[in-house]
């Protein structure tokens, strides 16, 4: 990929191809930061988005984008996103997370709108506590960034004293044994549920809005996925924003809308696709092969005969104690589906072919009695 000659008012990296790391905690904003950021660039100016939703620390990624100097990539810097109202919570129990805050170039700030000063000194005083050096800047909401501040930082990470490769001894015993990957997998839960067949009915946005209050922030921290929802749905929901515009009360009986379900830390959107766009998203969510059921890499199930899911969420954080909840909770409006449970360190598989009981304790009762079985 080559790269026009950047503005004057941007550092040129030459004829290499300049390399920035964001990095933070699930639901920390850093899609929201790159997608402004995005919208200001310069209009000739040419870049290409990776993203990683379950990568390892941000060490290895930048000894990686090191390695491949020789094919004309550089590393221009690591900027670790913080957000101010959970950060003393999920710090406190993710080692990845406090690694990305002591190797940074810039720490940005976000979610501080609301906070009291006191608050906002609490956050900069426990991130200065893992790194004293880097700037902190304060990003706000519906304000983009400006690209001046984030490109052509040049980082000295490595330059440092005492900055070691991840993978030495040294960085080994402080994750835990296994370059940060270790401690990574296993910081928390996740629960994947695909449903599939909504013939009974299928969930309403006010209805799918009514599970996400039960959500509570300290135990679920992420939730991403799509839902096909009744209705038509015209404009994006944020947190119980419900308007008699963005949907079709009525629910007529051909009228369904494929939305993208986003959820951090008890605060949500959900956004309706485009009606031209809706049948590449699905595909993309299923394989192409129905002769059997197998693995994807990312450890997901493929269910041969089943088609297209109505529904594919994921969760994110303390969840074991809530797995028959999360499943009931997806689950309850349609005929089969497959939950996968990525407890640490134990994975479980639940799958169902008819509807499940109506009520939770019910479905508990059922499941309960299937492992005595």
């Amino acid at each position: 990929m080559s790269v026009p000659p950047p503005p004057t008012n941007m550092i040129s990296k030459g004829d290499q191809t300049p390399v920035t790391v964001f990095t933070g905690f699930v639901g920390v904003g850093k899609t929201t930061i790159i997608l402004s950021l995005l919208d200001s660039m310069p209009k000739d100016y040419r870049f290409c988005l990776l993203k990683n939703e379950f990568g390892d620390v941000n060490g290895p990624i930048a000894w990686q984008i090191r390695e491949l100097a020789d094919d004309g990539f550089v590393l221009d810097s690591i900027l670790n996103v913080v957000d101010c109202v959970n950060f003393n919570g999920y710090a406190d129990n993710s080692y990845t997370a406090q690694l990305q805050a002591q190797y940074t170039d810039l720490v940005l700030l976000t979610k501080h709108e609301g906070l009291s000063e006191r608050d906002i000194d609490r956050v900069i005083d426990r991130v200065n506590d893992l790194n004293t050096d880097a700037p902190k800047v304060f990003v706000n909401k519906n304000e983009p960034i400006s690209p001046d501040l984030i490109f052509g930082l040049d980082t000295k990470l490595f330059d440092l004293k005492g900055v070691v490769d991840p993978n030495a001894d040294g960085m080994q015993a402080g994750a835990g044994g296994n370059g940060g990957e270790q401690h990574h997998s296993n910081e928390f839960d996740t629960i994947e549920v695909r449903c599939f067949d909504s013939k009974l009915g299928g969930i309403t946005l006010e209805s799918l809005e009514k599970f996400l209050k039960t959500l509570a922030k300290d135990e679920v921290y992420r939730l991403k996925g799509f839902v096909r929802l009744l209705g038509n749905i015209s404009a994006d929901v944020e947190n119980s924003s419900l308007a008699a515009t963005a949907l079709d009360v009525e629910h007529k009986e051909a009228a369904t809308t494929v939305c993208i379900v986003n959820h951090a830390f008890g605060k949500w959107t959900i956004v309706p696709i485009p009606k031209e766009k809706e049948a590449g998203l699905m595909k993309k969510d299923c394989c192409s092969s129905n002769e059997h059921e197998h693995e994807h890499s990312s450890g997901s199930t493929c269910h041969a005969g089943k088609g297209l899911p109505e529904l594919h969420l994921i969760f994110m954080g303390d969840l074991r104690a809530l797995k028959y909840k999360l499943i009931h909770g997806c689950g309850s409006a349609y005929g089969n589906g497959h939950a996968s449970c990525h407890f640490r360190p134990t994975h479980e598989v639940i799958d169902w072919e008819d509807p499940l009981p109506e009520t939770y304790n019910n479905f508990v009762t059922e499941m309960l009695a299937k492992k005595q079985k």
